[in-house]
């Protein structure tokens, strides 16, 4: 029993990570869009 926890646990663990890095890329792909081309909307300057 304690063994199908432990698997699960690191499933969910792995799922997690997988779907962390891939939003992260997705939020990035959408910023680039949104920045650049003759549409793009303003950046904010540092």
């Amino acid at each position: 029993m304690l063994k199908k926890l432990a698997l699960a646990a690191i499933a969910a663990g792995a799922l997690a990570a997988v779907r962390r890095r891939s939003g992260g890329k997705g939020e990035a792909d959408l910023w680039h869009e949104a920045t650049s081309g003759p549409g793009a909307v303003s950046t904010p300057t540092r």
